[in-house]
């Protein structure tokens, strides 16, 4: 068959089409060599091309084609079904193939400079493991929502890669993996020095009350409301994860008062915007430092971990160094992270809390503490007896208590203290605590109100 001069002009349309399409595809970073993809779901793989180009999303673990088309603004979206955990697979999107993809378990971690303190400098770098994979994404401030992301993925058998990434998140990934036997993939979102206003959606910001906005002077002129949520967290939206982990607190400690309803909305928001309403979010206690204020901020997370549904909190008051805000000793505080993440979202028969206040009752000129998540019973891992209790009566003034551990209860009394009202334990900003669980968690700070 002859082909007219007509015919040939199409074809040659068409393949400087396709090539110009080919060139100019562009695949979030998050999709690169090395990805773990959420295992047993319909993962969303996203990037840019021109109006009209048809995507094609191709797993190597069914070779089953999924296809979607860029919209008007040159974006596709396309949900690729994912098997069991497994790998390593590619992930092919038109002429783009990605090799070394994992499927497994995605978690989210977050927070300020104790999230951020990386593996290489809190350890010998001699933790590797290649079903450990890390994406940290790149630092920025940006006062408007952000769609370009940087970052790539560190490959958990290279120790020159793994270092860099969060000590916290290491460990959580690690205790998952060591109980699931799944690949781990982590996706850190995290700087020193930052507020959770920063982290909070700009526009969940504006609505908050007029005294919760007050109350955070930006230290910068980089730095304002939802900046770090538009440059770090916007440019991730939607990529499909198990759930989140949270280490920060520092910079809000001096206005406590108002950290309830942004982290409550923060958490809220981070929420929709993963489409996930019911996503796990556990976070870490602070632990003990001579701030002046940390009591009261630790009460406050303790209370917003418990009012969210689905969510958690990590006591760490026996990891902390009284004049470093930055603790060295981050292998409990990722394995306690993970224990809460095994027992509430994969079902692990297993201890995963610190003992919690429950209630008192008054003996004579004593109080009975009772604790949730003692059931096993408390023990003191120094010294002779329970240390830092301290008691009040009606006029509210507290004294140093003794205390006398009896089954998975404890005794206080003072004798300064006739007729016994209320308790409280570890209302310090340091201190060292010799009060566990049998399961080797520290009772948590509490007071009775």
């Amino acid at each position: 068959m002859k082909i007219t001069p007509y015919q040939v002009l199409i074809l040659l349309l068409l393949n400087i089409s396709y090539t110009v399409n080919s060139q100019t595809l562009i695949l979030s970073k998050i999709f690169s060599k090395g990805m773990v993809l959420q295992r047993e779901t319909e993962a969303p793989i996203w990037g840019t091309a021109p109006t009209g180009t048809t995507i094609t999303v191709t797993g190597s673990w069914n070779n089953t084609p999924v296809q979607t088309v860029a919209d008007s603004k040159g974006k596709f979206i396309a949900y690729l079904p994912t098997p069991a955990a497994g790998g390593p697979y590619t992930l092919t999107v038109n002429d783009i193939t990605i090799p070394e993809v994992l499927i497994g378990e995605v978690w989210f971690c977050s927070g300020q400079s104790n999230m951020n303190l990386p593996l290489g400098t809190s350890y010998a770098t001699t933790y590797k493991n290649a079903n450990i994979r890390f994406f940290r994404t790149n630092v920025v401030n940006s006062n408007l929502p952000l769609d370009t992301l940087g970052g790539k993925w560190a490959h958990g058998d290279s120790i020159n890669e793994m270092s860099p990434v969060s000590t916290v998140g290491y460990f959580f990934a690690q205790r998952l993996l060591s109980s699931l036997n799944v690949p781990i993939g982590m996706i850190g979102a995290y700087q020193g020095g930052t507020n959770a206003e920063e982290w909070i959606n700009p526009s969940i910001f504006a609505s908050l009350p007029a005294n919760v906005k007050s109350a955070y002077t930006p230290p910068t002129s980089a730095r304002i409301p939802g900046c770090l949520y538009n440059g770090m967290i916007n440019p991730l939206l939607p990529y499909k994860i198990s759930g989140m982990i949270w280490y920060q607190g520092e910079n809000n400690a001096s206005r406590f008062q108002t950290y309830s309803p942004i982290m409550k909305a923060l958490v809220k928001g981070w929420r929709s915007d993963f489409k996930n309403d019911m996503l796990p979010f556990y976070a870490v206690q602070l632990p003990g430092f001579q701030s002046s204020n940390w009591c009261d901020f630790r009460e406050i997370q303790q209370e917003i971990a418990e009012s969210l549904p689905n969510s958690g909190f990590a006591t760490t008051i026996d990891v902390g160094e009284e004049t470093n805000i930055h603790p060295w000793n981050k292998i409990p505080v990722g394995n306690r992270l993970g224990d809460i993440a095994l027992a509430k979202v994969y079902g692990k028969p297993s201890t995963f809390s610190s003992p919690i206040y429950k209630s008192a009752l008054v003996e004579g000129k004593t109080l009975r503490i009772f604790f949730n998540f003692a059931d096993k019973g408390l023990k003191i891992n120094s010294g002779e007896s329970p240390q830092l209790f301290e008691i009040a009566g009606a006029d509210d003034v507290y004294y140093p208590a003794k205390a006398r551990i009896e089954g998975n209860t404890v005794l206080v009394w003072a004798e300064e203290v006739i007729a016994p009202v209320k308790a409280r334990y570890y209302w310090k900003n340091y201190a060292v605590p010799n009060l566990y669980s049998t399961d080797n968690f520290p009772v948590a700070p509490f007071r009775m109100k």
